[in-house]
């Protein structure tokens, strides 16, 4: 018998592998009452603004209406700022994710280190299952 998930992270960032990890979701049990969050994680503008804050960009919004459209089940969304990688794991263990998903832009090696994976970073860190969906 499968097991379903109850709390699930989905990390969404506006790129081209955001798709890909909406998609996913599709795969998998998620229960009945289960928790789903959409989080984007964003560069602060100001030391003193609030980590919460709304974000500046006004198509922003639309982004996650899209989102939220294309998702098989209900979820709330989690706007942070600060270092994504940190700031996911982090969320993570506050929600208690049983499960992050996320997008890789597929990059190797040097590139990897240079660009700073935020994926490879998640896996490293993450409190829990990590689910990395390549573009």
């Amino acid at each position: 018998m499968l097991k379903m998930l109850k709390s699930i992270l989905v990390a969404v960032d506006g790129s081209g592998t955001t798709l890909g990890v909406l998609q996913a979701l599709h795969w998998l049990q998620v229960a009945p009452d289960g928790e789903v969050q959409l989080v984007y994680v964003r560069t602060p503008i100001a030391s003193d603004e609030p980590a919460d804050a709304p974000h500046p960009d006004p198509d922003f919004s639309a982004y996650l209406d899209f989102c939220r459209r294309i998702l098989p089940c209900a979820c709330q969304v989690k706007i942070l700022a600060g270092d994504p990688a940190a700031e996911i794991v982090a969320w993570a263990a506050t929600m208690g994710a049983q499960l992050i998903l996320i997008g890789s832009r597929g990059l190797t090696g040097v590139e990897r280190i240079l660009q700073r994976s935020v994926s490879a970073a998640v896996v490293a860190d993450a409190p829990c299952a990590v689910l990395v969906v390549h573009d």
